[in-house]
C-alpha cells in the first residue's frame, strides 16, 4: 500500500524578480498546461492573498518601489507557494456525475487492496477518496478520462516503506476540463507512454505500472482531485458506473 504525492505545483521555483523603472516586481511563470495560482503568505502577520495564472502565463504577484524593498527582505517576509487549478475552485462546481473509466485495459480484472477511507494511508483529505489496484509491474495503465498531461515523473527506481521514499513515486497527472485532476502513481521507471502536453482519451494507454516510492507492494494508486487554497483534495467519483465507495478492500474490479 502507499502514500501518494504531488499535492502542490512546486514551491518558489518559478518566482523571479524583475526591475522595471523604479519598481521591483515579483513575477510567477506558470510552467504548466493548466491554470495555477500563487498563495502569498506574510510570514510576520499571517495574512494571505492569491494570484491566479492561466496556463503558461507569466503573472505579476507583487510590486514594490525598488528604493523601499529588496529581494532579501521580500523572501524573509513572504512565503510563495504554487498550486494547480483555480484558487476559488472550492467554490466552483465540477462534474460530480462524470463516469470515469477503470484505469486499466478491457478484459482485465484487479483486486482492490485499499479503498476509500483506508486506515493504512487513505485517511487524509488528500487521499481519502483514492483507490489502490493490485496491478503488477509492467501492467498497462489507461486514462480514466479525456484530458491533458501536465506532469510526468518517471526517472525513479527506488521503493521503500518509510517516508523518505515518498519523493521517488513515479506518477502522471492529467488535467480535466472541469478543473479536476487525476493522479496515477507508482509507475515503472521510464514507464510513461505519453509526454507532457499530450491530449489523451479515455481508455488510452498512458503508462506501465511499477513499484516506486512509498509503498509496500506493486500496485496502481489512483485518485481524482479538486483544487483548494491548500492544495489537492481527493473527491469521490463514479467509476465504471459504480460509486467509488463500493470499491472496498478485496473487491475485484472487472473491466469487461
Amino acid at each position: 500500500m502507499c502514500a501518494s504525492c504531488s499535492k502542490t505545483a512546486n514551491n518558489k521555483g518559478n518566482i523571479v524578480f524583475e526591475l522595471s523603472n523604479d519598481s521591483l516586481k515579483v513575477v510567477y511563470k506558470n510552467p504548466f498546461l493548466c491554470p495555477a495560482f500563487t498563495k502569498v503568505k506574510n510570514i510576520k502577520n499571517g495574512d494571505e492573498s492569491y494570484v491566479q495564472s492561466k496556463p503558461k502565463e507569466t503573472s505579476l504577484v507583487m510590486s514594490f518601489k525598488k528604493d523601499h524593498m529588496d529581494t532579501t527582505t521580500i523572501l524573509n517576509t513572504y512565503k510563495f507557494t504554487h498550486y494547480y487549478g483555480f484558487y476559488e475552485a472550492n467554490k466552483q462546481a465540477y462534474d460530480t456525475l462524470f463516469n470515469y473509466a477503470l484505469p486499466f485495459s478491457r478484459g482485465k480484472q484487479y483486486k482492490i487492496i485499499q479503498g476509500y477511507n483506508g486506515d493504512f494511508t487513505h485517511n487524509t483529505n488528500f487521499s481519502r477518496y483514492t483507490l489502490d489496484f493490485n496491478l503488477k509491474i509492467g501492467d498497462t495503465i489507461n486514462a480514466s478520462r479525456d484530458g491533458v498531461v501536465i506532469k510526468i515523473i518517471e526517472q525513479h527506481n527506488k521503493q521503500g516503506t518509510t517516508k523518505k521514499y515518498r519523493p521517488y513515486g513515479n506518477h502522471i497527472i492529467i488535467y480535466h476540463k472541469d478543473n479536476t485532476f487525476a493522479q496515477y502513481v507508482h509507475l515503472k521507471q521510464y514507464g510513461s507512454l505519453v509526454k507532457v502536453g499530450d491530449s489523451v482519451k479515455t481508455n488510452q494507454p498512458i503508462a506501465l505500472s511499477g513499484f516506486t516510492g512509498l509503498t509496500t507492494i506493486p500496485h496502481l494508486h489512483f485518485g481524482v482531485f479538486k483544487a483548494t487554497t491548500n492544495g489537492f483534495v481527493s473527491i469521490p467519483i463514479l467509476l465504471d458506473s459504480i460509486p467509488g465507495k463500493k470499491y472496498t478492500k478485496n473487491k475485484i474490479a472487472v473491466n469487461d
